[in-house]
């Protein structure tokens, strides 16, 4: 475990502690203070996904060079979906430059605001099935399956890699099993935030560290 990595997981679990502390504890401080829009919690993971944005965007041009276009390419893609999901945490700007609302935002937002997470259309909510259940269930395939097939398949493994993607550590699978169970103690709706917040500070610190480092580390590279 690297030194960033024996930094964040202690802050994580004081961070994750002190949220179920709260919510058990004081409720309405924990819903209106805690997760609600523009709150610790929501600027906390929109400055996650941005630092996740900026590494995929480093990683893809130090390592072009050596791994060439296409795996760069895979890094870049990543990091503008980092991003996008980032600027969406903040209505793309909206809620900081307090500019208006397009026609179609008024009517299907719940919030009225610039951003997709939440849209309503025709009943469908896009926070409930694509920003909440969608995330943990490829969590748990990424974080329990795929890292399984990875060491038992070559045509796995080999694709993998192809395309630039970090897999998890036992250590990022177990603080992933960890963050479910504790926001199982949460008791309220808005629990999803903590969990998103949790599983986008794992993510990074996967990032940094993954089980397949070697394909994103210079020093594993002949020169």
């Amino acid at each position: 475990m690297k030194l960033f990595e024996k930094i964040m997981y202690p802050i994580l679990i004081i961070f994750l502690s002190l949220a179920v502390y709260y919510s058990r504890t004081n409720l309405v401080y924990f819903e209106s203070t805690m997760v609600a829009e523009d709150g610790f919690f929501q600027w906390m993971i929109f400055y996650t996904l941005l630092f996740a944005s900026v590494m995929c965007f480093y990683r893809a041009s130090i390592l072009k060079p050596f791994r060439g276009a296409g795996f760069s390419a895979c890094l870049v893609f990543a990091g503008i979906v980092f991003l996008a999901f980032a600027m969406d945490e903040m209505s793309w700007g909206q809620r900081v430059f307090h500019f208006n609302s397009p026609g179609f935002f008024l009517t299907h937002n719940t919030k009225m605001q610039l951003n997709f997470h939440h849209l309503v259309l025709n009943g469908f909510h896009f926070n409930n099935i694509i920003f909440t259940l969608s995330i943990k269930v490829l969590a748990t395939l990424y974080f329990l399956v795929l890292p399984f097939f990875y060491t038992k398949l070559d045509k796995i493994k080999g694709v993998v890699n192809r395309f630039a993607v970090a897999l998890p550590r036992y250590t990022q699978t177990g603080a992933y099993l960890i963050l479910a169970g504790l926001v199982s103690f949460i008791p309220s709706d808005l629990r999803y935030v903590i969990f998103e917040f949790g599983f986008y500070w794992i993510l990074v610190l996967m990032m940094y560290n993954p089980l397949n480092d070697e394909i994103f580390s210079r020093k594993s590279i002949n020169r």
